[in-house]
């Protein structure tokens, strides 16, 4: 019997069994979590729309630029392969159980082993918090998966400051790279911290100005590994007529700024980790009276372990950094609901980044890491004071006792204070299909071989879908992932006082039309310069709105089901036209439209058409439906909007675009080659002098 508790004592302090634990943990409470979404069917919330075959899509109009470019085209392609052999309802759920369970391990990791319980409070903390159950409510799924790799990031960050060698510059700089290749705001965030560190630590050391020196180069060297390593995405978006950020102004602020609590001010909501902009959600708090008191908690033992720990000779650098950066995150999640109004505006106006974070609630992001990693730290001083053997009688007794019941209620804190994460984030999603005659239209329209787009009505970005079985039915449109065919729908946000932000000469067309639809008969031969053969009317929201469709003499009702009106063009269409004149802006001048007669080209690529016409002018209407960078022969188009037109001709429209592409790519392809060799280049020469060793023994 001795024998087994020795091997069993043995092998609770084996490193291989604690790491095999943690996993085993925090993979029963991931499974745990989203148990109530393994049922068949999509989980489709706010931001949060999937369809089998999407990814494919997506991945492939990212690849050739045909969408905005954002860097997250690694991970679409990554998905779209995964959804050659795996259903994107299985992805979806993968995702899911990926999210939490990497959440509990990386933030456990993040933590030295020394800090034992402590390394659990911080696992559980980090993965069962009302930002991280909110952000899934809205379906930022994305955001999540950066979310939990963060802490892995951040622990490279550690590395780094301990000896700026450049191997461990290299590491990092891939980390980053790997979060930029998964979603967009994260990695700003994570700078942030990197920031702060590297400001304690020059601080710190500012009386060796070697030291300091050495922590400036090494930090400027990581800032160009990182800026070459993702040319892929920042030389298309920095090298043409708009970035991503441009369409946000100062409205967006106004329209997504953080939501206080209704008994709190701004600055107590979001360090209560709450405060997203969107309403309607169950929170715990809602439910849990004096649910403050367990936000107390949280805090007492973060501030505990900050205040035990910040002269520590090894950690201390980063503790002090964890604390500044709580400070910064409350005050910049507060946006301009807070008392810095000015400040977080001046920011927003004038620090390029900033703009992406129109809803600063964000930022609670960092805060929760910090109460992590602080928190952890607290609880291990009570496990010092809990296992402490110097004297095990009398009133230290008791103090162990306490210790212990503040254990046991910091492990239970994370689930009381987030306890509406659990039975399918308290039945506010369930999962479901879309309904049988969405497929029976996308079959119908996939029998149609020819090249052509759909426009999709009513003309929302979201809507509510009376088949959505979740307590809030507004989700994206997801028509544009769901059917096979190309899609043009309704890009307008309508939050608060925003109609829109898209800049697409496409929406302000549409909704020129629709803002004069009382007044015309011919709308099919209006969305010839569009190649739109079918439009789809779903009867969702305002669709009464959209009946005019009927009364179009160009417009035949082909098909109706439950959820559809489907009309077909009555106007031939195509790709490309020959026109007897130059055309202009079909809202000023629509006669020209009725002159268009379609023309046969060939397609070699889905940049790449040869085209030939002898008289008048060539009308394209690109993939993308946008002219620019679509050139004939290497010259522009003569004319600015969602078509392209040029003189008649035989010749080949290139998009150029893709130029630019390829060359961030090859960019930083070879860069990331690079710098794998260096990094496993000590493991290379070994394996190598290992096989010329081989060689001559025998």
């Amino acid at each position: 019997m001795a024998h087994w508790m020795d091997h069993i004592w043995k092998l609770k302090r084996d490193p291989f069994y604690k790491c095999s634990l943690c996993y085993f943990v925090f993979l029963i409470f991931s499974l745990l979590l989203v148990s109530n979404f393994f049922s068949p069917g999509y989980i489709l919330t706010l931001d949060m729309v999937f369809a089998d075959g999407a990814f494919r899509v997506s991945s492939f109009n990212l690849f050739y630029g045909l969408s905005n470019s954002f860097s997250v085209a690694p991970l679409i392609t990554l998905l779209g392969s995964l959804d050659i052999l795996f259903s994107a309802e299985f992805i979806q759920k993968l995702s899911f159980v990926l999210i939490f369970f990497i959440s509990g391990v990386s933030a456990y990791k993040l933590c030295p082993e020394k800090w034992g319980i402590g390394r659990y409070f911080a696992g559980f903390l980090y993965m069962l918090n009302p930002f991280l159950y909110v952000r899934f409510l809205a379906g930022h799924w994305l955001l999540l998966l950066a979310y939990a790799i963060t802490p892995f990031v951040v622990k490279s960050f550690f590395g780094f400051f301990e000896a700026p060698l450049t191997k461990r510059i290299i590491y990092t700089a891939l980390l980053l790279t790997l979060v930029f290749a998964v979603e967009t705001h994260t990695p700003f965030l994570l700078l942030i911290v990197f920031g702060t560190f590297l400001i304690i630590a020059i601080l710190e050391s500012r009386k060796n100005r070697d030291k300091v020196l050495g922590l400036l180069k090494s930090a400027v060297l990581l800032g160009l590994i990182l800026l070459i390593l993702n040319s892929y995405w920042l030389v298309p978006s920095f090298i043409g007529r708009s970035t991503p950020l441009s369409e946000i102004t100062s409205s967006d602020l106004y329209a997504f700024t953080t939501k206080q609590d209704l008994s709190f001010n701004t600055l107590f909501t979001v360090a209560g980790m709450y405060g997203f902009w969107r309403g309607g959600y169950i929170y715990a708090k809602d439910m849990l009276p004096y649910w403050y008191l367990f936000f107390f908690f949280i805090l007492f033992l973060a501030v505990h372990g900050f205040i035990s720990n910040y002269r520590d000779e090894k950690y201390g650098i980063y503790i002090k950094a964890f604390g500044v950066v709580a400070i910064l995150s409350v005050l910049l999640a507060a946006g301009i609901s807070g008392p810095f109004v000015s400040v977080f505006e001046f920011l927003f106006n004038n620090v390029f980044f900033f703009r992406g974070f129109r809803e600063p609630q964000k930022f609670v992001a960092l805060l929760v890491l910090v109460y992590a990693y602080l928190g952890g730290l607290g609880v291990s001083e009570f496990e010092k004071i809990a296992r402490d053997k110097s004297q095990a009688l009398g009133f230290n007794n008791y103090k162990k006792i306490g210790a212990w019941i503040i254990i046991s209620l910091a492990l239970l804190t994370p689930i009381i204070y987030s306890f509406t994460m659990f039975n399918g984030l308290w039945g506010q999603l369930r999962p479901t299909d879309y309904p049988n005659d969405w497929y029976e239209v996308n079959n119908l329209l996939i029998q149609d071989k020819q090249d052509f787009n759909i426009l999709f009505l009513p003309w929302h970005l979201y809507m509510d879908f009376k088949w959505i079985p979740n307590t809030q039915k507004r989700i994206a449109n997801p028509a544009y992932i769901f059917f096979d065919k190309p899609v043009v729908q309704g890009d307008n946000m309508e939050v608060g006082s925003i109609y829109s932000s898209s800049t697409s000469p496409v929406s302000k067309y549409i909704e020129f039309l629709l803002g004069n639809r009382d007044k015309m008969d011919n709308f099919g031969e209006l969305m010839i310069p569009l190649n739109v053969k079918y439009v789809l009317l779903t009867k969702e929201v305002d669709y009464k709105e959209y009946f005019f469709l009927f009364n179009q003499t160009d417009l035949e009702l082909i098909k109706e089901t439950e959820n559809f009106y489907i009309f077909k063009n009555s106007h031939p269409v195509s790709r490309f036209y020959l026109s007897p004149s130059p055309p202009s802006d079909p809202q000023k001048q629509p006669d020209f439209i009725s002159a268009l007669a379609p023309v046969d080209y060939t397609q070699s690529s889905p940049v790449k058409f040869h085209v030939e016409a002898d008289t008048g002018y060539i009308v394209f209407v690109p993939p993308n439906l946008d002219s620019e960078y679509w050139e004939l022969d290497g010259k522009p188009s003569v004319a600015n909007g969602f078509y392209a037109v040029y003189p008649s001709g035989v010749g080949t429209i290139y998009y150029r675009r893709f130029d630019t592409y390829l060359a961030g790519y090859f960019i930083s392809l070879i860069t990331l080659i690079g710098l794998i060799i260096w990094y496993r280049k000590e493991a290379l020469e070994g394996m190598f002098k290992r096989r010329r060793f081989s060689r001559r023994s025998s």
